[in-house]
């Protein structure tokens, strides 16, 4: 579906569904990458300079807004003397993952390296189709201690290897309305009962205000918020069954069944219907990916700089939120292993992955967090950066090779629940019938 081209000819259309680029539909202005050349191994001493004979890398990129992207293809071009060949992946994810998996299934040797999501790497790493990276990370003296942790082991790596790098960070974040806040006399909420007390003083739904924004559709964004919440309880949206897990499903439902703070529409809301709810000043808290900050700030019809995040509030095991990311990964198959890996050394580079902050997003590296440049162009850093000082606070999601399987059938069973179709306790068994197998058969327990 995707057509292959050369960076030069190809032009954008927006590439993320609502999930996670909100933000990407206001992205600034097209990059012209203005840092020094140099030979692309400068995260520290090791490498090796700049190959002598010109070759071609081919890659896949599911771009945000490919008028930044280029900026980084010309500035790795102007460095090495390389040419780059990529193209543009599909918008909709399924067809992208088909994309994907077809190719690297069949061997393929058209693809050196590519723009990975977070359960790519367990997918295709345990298939045996993506390169370790340890090997690039020694080479290019990569400080992976300037990720976030849980970015590295638990959905860039799998069975001990490591086949992403990651490139961008995506977290959710506790939106809030603070002209709301302010004239409700309230702070943010630090526990669980404090967000039903908190939402309550928020709420009038005379006037079509609610405390909180739920997305509790299908699709994987319910997946999601089973996952922070179930998370704060001590479980996961794999491990459903335990006490913790469950107190956490029965609060979300309260939350609009019985406490009355968000609509009683959750169960079919999705990311746009509330985004356009939350410009429409219909919610005062959200818990929801960083990304979408950049479009709340961006749209000039809403934003009167009324919108900041706090710190998650506590729930019964933990106060975490979850984050993901992109990243880079090289295919197994590629026939230009040593040029693929030279694009991962180039693309860790804390001054190249910095350039995403042209299309509003969030650089993967901590450092880069608290840089001036890059709080004013992707706003939701500083909140991040916050996460990570009071104590990385951010947690990210269970991944294994058979995950889409694993957020069907929690989304499947949770849903019914949500909408009264059947009982906590049915949705729970129903939801680890399922589950269970999937676990044995990736896990081996």
């Amino acid at each position: 579906m995707s057509r292959k081209a050369l960076a030069s000819l190809t032009r954008p259309v927006s590439r993320r569904a609502f999930l996670k680029t909100a933000g990407a539909g206001a992205a600034f202005a097209a990059l012209s990458a203005c840092a020094a050349p140099v030979a692309a191994p400068a995260e520290g001493t090791g490498g090796e300079e700049t190959m002598a004979e010109p070759q071609e890398l081919n890659i896949v990129y599911w771009a945000d807004s490919n008028d930044f992207f280029q900026g980084v293809i010309d500035q790795y071009q102007e460095e090495t003397g390389n040419t780059v060949n990529y193209e543009v992946a599909p918008a909709v994810y399924i067809e992208w993952q088909q994309m994907m998996t077809t190719r690297l299934a069949s061997g393929d040797t058209g693809t050196d390296a590519f723009h990975s999501d977070d359960f790519q790497a367990a997918i295709y790493g345990a298939a045996g189709w993506l390169s370790p990276l340890e090997p690039v990370v020694d080479l290019y003296d990569i400080d992976l201690d300037d990720w976030p942790q849980t970015l590295i082991y638990d959905v860039s790596s799998w069975d001990g290897a490591l086949y992403r790098i990651p490139w961008g960070n995506d977290t959710e974040i506790f939106f809030y309305r603070t002209d709301y806040f302010e004239e409700a006399g309230v702070s943010p909420p630090t526990d669980w009962n404090d967000l039903v007390e908190i939402g309550t003083a928020l709420t009038d739904e005379d006037a079509g205000i609610y405390g909180i924004a739920l997305s509790a559709t299908i699709g994987g964004q319910l997946g999601n918020e089973i996952q922070h919440w179930t998370n704060q309880g001590g479980g996961a949206i794999n491990n459903l069954d335990n006490d913790g897990a469950r107190e956490a499903l029965a609060f979300y439902k309260a939350l609009y069944a019985e406490h009355n703070i968000a609509p009683d529409s959750a169960p079919q809301e999705d990311y746009s219907s509330v985004f356009q709810g939350w410009l429409s000043n219909k919610y005062a808290m959200w818990w929801c990916w960083d990304g979408f900050f950049g479009a709340m700030r961006t749209n000039e019809e809403f934003w009167a700089d009324q919108v900041s995040a706090f710190l998650p509030p506590m729930g019964p095991d933990n106060a975490e939120t979850i984050t993901g990311c992109w990243g880079w990964s090289v295919v197994a198959s590629s026939p230009n292993q040593e040029l693929a890996n030279e694009w991962i050394g180039f693309t860790a580079r804390a001054d190249v992955m910095k350039q995403q902050i042209y299309r509003g997003r969030v650089p993967a590296r901590v450092s880069l967090w608290a840089d001036p440049e890059v709080q004013d162009l992707a706003p939701s850093s500083p909140f991040l950066l916050d996460l990570a000082e009071a104590g990385g606070l951010v947690k990210a999601r269970p991944v294994t090779p058979s995950i889409q399987e694993i957020y069907d059938a929690a989304e499947q069973n949770v849903h019914a629940y949500l909408t009264d179709q059947v009982s906590l306790d049915e949705a729970v068994t129903a939801a680890m019938d399922k589950i269970n197998p999937i676990l044995e058969r990736d896990l081996g327990s």
